[in-house]
């Protein structure tokens, strides 16, 4: 994963340089660079979990125990046995088997916070969120997004108290999500009946626990609005399956906090207005789908009534999020 290390590294620098002050209004074009040198690279074979290993009759196994009110532990063999196929194009076990019973084994806190630090650093890992990133369209979506996913509802879970996520931890999570958003371009919202793909939102999901982690610093928070906003507007394929709203709540929930991430965002926003001209010189499907993605975005934002009245008044004085 050549690529992903050196998309981190330049990342990296440009989070140090904020963190020092030496870097702001030069955020976005530094980003933009980084996105623009990722290439597409030659497709190689997905390796798939093997759904005939025993899951399904696992699923089963403890779903039964859940029902009965039996199962009051799981050893961590089983644990790691799930979450090595939440890459499955079998929505009903990463879907509907995995995730769903995964959720309820937390609503009945059977897992201790050892375990959930386990799952934790396996999601973080390169092989859970980059695997297949740089290739065309491909099933390795499902991992990477399903990645995601967990580790949103494991931020919420260490948020609401359990706090079995160390610093450490959560600076390597940062570096993490920003690589992975910068370098994710698959935007497919519901995949036939492979089901749920739905990588930006769960994206949306991950940035909005992080937006109210008290334990950022105001630095992290502006890097991973940036990153998004330079991704979002670059990418060629439509968002339709309700991305843009759940993108703009997560904008709304931190632009809300301090008046530094409303400026960065009008910042943001008039730059990427300015940019339309050079986007409209070649009208063509990718273009279009551009400006339709940039329309559901802001349109998200202007009804969302808790977006800060000065990025209200710029879109509406603007018709910004018109054309």
């Amino acid at each position: 994963m050549k690529e992903v290390e050196e998309v981190r590294s330049k990342l990296q620098e440009l989070r140090v340089k904020l963190q020092s002050g030496q870097i702001y209004q030069s955020l976005l074009p530094e980003i933009d660079k980084i996105i623009a040198s990722i290439t597409v690279t030659k497709p190689t074979e997905i390796n798939l979990p093997d759904d005939k290993d025993g899951i399904r009759e696992l699923i089963q196994s403890l779903r039964d125990q859940l029902n009965d009110h039996k199962l009051e532990e799981i050893s961590d063999d089983d644990l790691l046995h799930l979450f090595q196929h939440i890459g499955s194009t079998d929505l009903l076990i990463r879907d509907k088997g995995v995730y769903f019973l995964f959720s309820d084994i937390l609503q009945q806190q059977i897992t201790s916070k050892k375990q959930l630090k386990l799952v934790f650093d396996h999601l973080i890992q390169d092989q859970s969120l980059f695997e297949h990133i740089t290739e065309p369209q491909n099933d390795g979506i499902f991992k990477r997004s399903f990645s995601l996913m967990f580790l949103s509802t494991l931020l919420y879970i260490d948020r609401a108290g359990s706090h079995f996520i160390d610093d450490e931890s959560k600076n390597t999570l940062v570096d993490q999500l920003v690589t992975y958003i910068a370098m994710e371009t698959d935007t497919r919202g519901y995949a036939g009946k492979k089901g749920w793909a739905h990588a930006y939102t769960h994206i949306g999901n991950v940035l909005d626990e992080l937006a109210v982690d008290d334990s950022l610093v105001r630095a992290d928070k502006i890097l991973m609005l940036a990153v998004l906003l330079a991704r979002y507007k670059r990418l060629t394929t439509p968002l339709i399956f309700g991305e843009p709203e759940r993108l703009g709540s997560y904008i709304a929930d931190l632009t809300n906090q301090n008046k530094l991430y409303s400026d960065f965002l009008l910042l943001a926003l008039k730059n990427w207005r300015h940019e339309l001209v050079s986007i409209q010189t070649k009208e063509d499907e990718q273009m279009w789908t551009r400006l339709y993605n940039r329309q559901r975005l802001l349109q998200a934002l202007v009804l969302n009534p808790e977006m800060p009245k000065e990025i209200n008044d710029y879109l509406n004085e603007e018709n910004d999020f018109r054309f």
